[in-house]
């Protein structure tokens, strides 16, 4: 509708009509309209309506922008101080007929109806104040989301750092650890090697004793003495277990000096065919000295329920250091226990189906309570005293578990314990 249409069918209406653009710019004005404000221009057309009215500017602009951008009616108030006369509260009523283009600025239908009831006018400035509250939530909450998402920004920033800063980490340890087995590995190997040339010689010793004793068996005064000295039938015996001792100890040094080059693969990022059970026997292996009590013979008892796995493609640095995060948590939740509570560890594995298999960790500690639970794989979360937590261990596993596809929960409850459930995928294809 153009302005010379709309005052033809706007002239005989009683109402105040104008048509104005979001500035206040008069386009047409009806004969009442222009009755109302006593103008003597053709029509107000070209005038300003905030020169007409004795409201504030920015309150009559922020309504016409408001009635710019809405198809329904928008209650507001004018009040217009003619030249004679007292000046008069008028209820206005306006929304958009021609919304704004390129070429051309938003047409605002304006309707003002008198209102002697002082009540309309406070209602109306209620209405006012309420759009004015609304619009500055909308802007907090704008403002709240834009803050949201830079906290997400930075939290992802913090994890990558976090990511880099335990990998590197890892990595020198893998590093250490795979430098100190190999060291050992050359003398060891070296010691396991001539144990055995030492039995068979010490054993064609005793035999040739034995045949002496034979050929001889009265010796003369001195070799009697030097028999007696010695003790040759204790000596005997006792040598017997000392070999059997020095086998035993280079195998448990070659098996220490096998974990840790299984652990030594913590700098392997690549994913390959990996036995779990290695892993997790490596794993317990490193940890096998905070299972013992230092004060008694009293330890930690470790249950291994193994079922048969397929090889699992995975990174296996990467599992060996969630392993040991959750046996040395379990470690750490029975330490707490009286010494005279059974503390013990079980370690399960399953196959759940052709592509996922299990691994369970439990423990029979204290358990973890009801209202932390859902917050215990939060970076920096932890309930050790300060000091003696970082409260990154299980926040790592959970991010570890979660790049292999798979999942980790954990139930706990008290007097039965905590236990952590890994699933994770046979193949994994790596995205």
């Amino acid at each position: 509708m153009n302005p010379d249409q709309f005052l033809k069918l706007a002239q005989v209406l009683p109402d105040a009509l104008l048509l104005l653009t979001k500035d206040g710019e008069i386009l047409a004005a009806n004969r009442s309209a222009k009755s109302l404000f006593a103008s003597k221009s053709k029509n107000l057309a070209g005038e300003c309506l905030m020169e007409l009215v004795t409201d504030q500017s920015e309150k009559v602009i922020e309504y016409l922008r408001m009635c710019s951008q809405s198809r329904q009616m928008i209650l507001g108030t004018l009040t217009v101080h003619p030249p004679q006369g007292e000046k008069t509260t008028y209820r206005s009523q306006g929304a958009v007929i021609q919304p704004s283009s390129s070429e051309n600025p938003a047409i605002i239908l304006l309707r003002l109806e008198k209102r002697d009831n002082s009540k309309f006018v406070i209602l109306n400035q209620k209405i006012h104040q309420l759009s004015k509250e609304i619009q500055q939530r909308q802007r907090a909450q704008q403002e709240l989301s834009q803050s949201n998402e830079a906290l997400k920004q930075t939290l992802s920033q913090l994890r990558n750092a976090l990511d880099v800063v335990q990998k590197e980490k890892m990595t020198g340890l893998g590093q250490l650890a795979g430098g100190i087995a190999h060291e050992i590995n050359n003398p060891i190997g070296f010691i396991y090697g001539n144990i055995q040339h030492i039995d068979q010689y010490c054993n064609d010793l005793i035999k040739i004793i034995h045949t002496y004793q034979q050929e001889y068996p009265e010796p003369n005064t001195s070799i009697q003495e030097k028999i007696e000295e010695v003790d040759l039938e204790f000596l005997e015996e006792d040598l017997e277990k000392l070999l059997f001792s020095l086998k035993r100890g280079s195998e448990r040094v070659a098996k220490v000096v096998k974990s840790l080059r299984t652990f030594s693969r913590l700098d392997e990022a690549d994913f390959k065919d990996v036995d779990i059970h290695e892993g997790l026997d490596a794993a317990l292996m490193l940890i096998q000295n905070r299972l013992r009590d230092g004060d008694t013979n009293y330890g930690i008892k470790v249950i291994k329920d193994y079922n048969q796995l397929p090889f699992v493609y995975c990174s296996p640095g990467s599992l060996n250091q969630v392993f040991i995060n959750l046996l040395s948590n379990a470690i750490d939740a029975l330490k707490e226990l009286e010494k005279k509570h059974d503390k013990c560890i079980w370690i399960q594995t399953e196959q759940l189906s052709e592509s996922k298999i299990a691994i369970h960790i439990r423990d029979n500690g204290t358990g973890i309570p009801a209202d932390i639970q859902d917050q215990i794989f939060n970076p920096f979360f932890t309930t050790k005293p300060v000091g003696q937590g970082t409260g990154l261990g299980l926040s790592v596993t959970y991010r570890i578990v979660e790049s292999h596809g798979g999942t980790i929960d954990v139930k706990s409850e008290p007097g039965w314990g905590t236990q952590f459930s890994i699933q994770l995928p046979i193949r994994y294809l790596q995205k």
